[in-house]
């Protein structure tokens, strides 16, 4: 089976066909769903599909990085965490986002982030958990960051956009990184895939968001994975079915994930 490990299918694009697009995401062969939380309400949603779903959507908690500025309370996902533990596979959706920083000075801004992203990875280690991590135009204070803990947090690099040097940087913290859409179009990440080892890759797709070809345009779903995983596994040069069970794999591997039979 596939596994979505990021999609976002509390947000309110899936407001009028959420039980739809999980059919067809199954009969498509994706059968478990991670959905991480961007803030406080996604964060809440999310554990209440996993509560609803249970075996088959898992929740991840945490604040995106742009929340940074909002000053938002980290005993929320202690809360969540505290009567919902088991529905709880993962803290993220966390990070750190420079793009919007482009041409401007944010020194005040990025070290907002960044004393979010060390918070929420503190929280990790304390509750052993994984973390979701997102990292656009800010690889070298991510890993600095990542560096001042006491020890590597497992994860994965959602969304990976670096270069040789983060692939290496990841491979030695022993992190998987994540694969979307984009890997049908981007050039540049065709061009680093082939140097990925295919247990650090996981397979995502950061529904609504980043829809593959031929369907760039319209709203990503996670039927769409198996697109993700034949571009993978032609860049790889391997096969599908070997790029979905090792996905699957490293998957259940690094979420710790179960499975109720009687929905799969």
């Amino acid at each position: 089976m596939f596994i979505d490990t990021h999609c976002h299918l509390q947000f309110e694009q899936f407001q009028d066909d959420r039980a739809m697009v999980m059919g067809n995401a199954k009969k498509a062969g994706v059968k478990q769903f991670i959905v991480p939380g961007v803030d406080p309400l996604s964060s809440r949603l999310s554990v209440e599909m996993a509560k609803n779903n249970p075996g088959v959507v898992f929740a991840a908690i945490g604040y995106h990085p742009y929340e940074a500025s909002h000053n938002q309370p980290l005993s929320l996902l202690d809360t969540l965490l505290s009567f919902a533990r088991e529905s709880i596979v993962a803290i993220g959706e966390i990070g750190l986002d420079y793009h919007l920083f482009k041409g401007e000075k944010a020194e005040g801004k990025k070290q907002e982030q960044k004393i979010l992203f060390e918070e929420q990875l503190r929280l990790a280690l304390k509750h052993n958990l994984p973390v979701i991590m997102h990292c656009r135009d800010a690889y070298e204070d991510f890993f600095r960051v990542i560096d001042t803990l006491p020890q590597i947090p497992r994860g994965v690099i959602h969304c990976f956009s670096g270069g040789l040097q983060e692939v290496r940087e990841a491979q030695k913290k022993r992190l998987f990184v994540g694969i979307d859409g984009n890997i049908t179009y981007s050039k540049q990440l065709q061009l680093i895939v082939p140097s990925i080892p295919i247990d650090m890759i996981l397979l995502e797709t950061d529904s609504p968001y980043l829809t593959p070809i031929p369907h760039r345009g319209t709203r990503n779903e996670p039927k769409y994975i198996p697109l993700i995983a034949e571009t993978v596994a032609q860049l790889l040069n391997t096969s599908r079915d070997d790029t979905e069970q090792t996905s699957a794999q490293n998957a259940q591997q690094l979420f710790t994930l179960q499975s109720d039979r009687n929905v799969l």
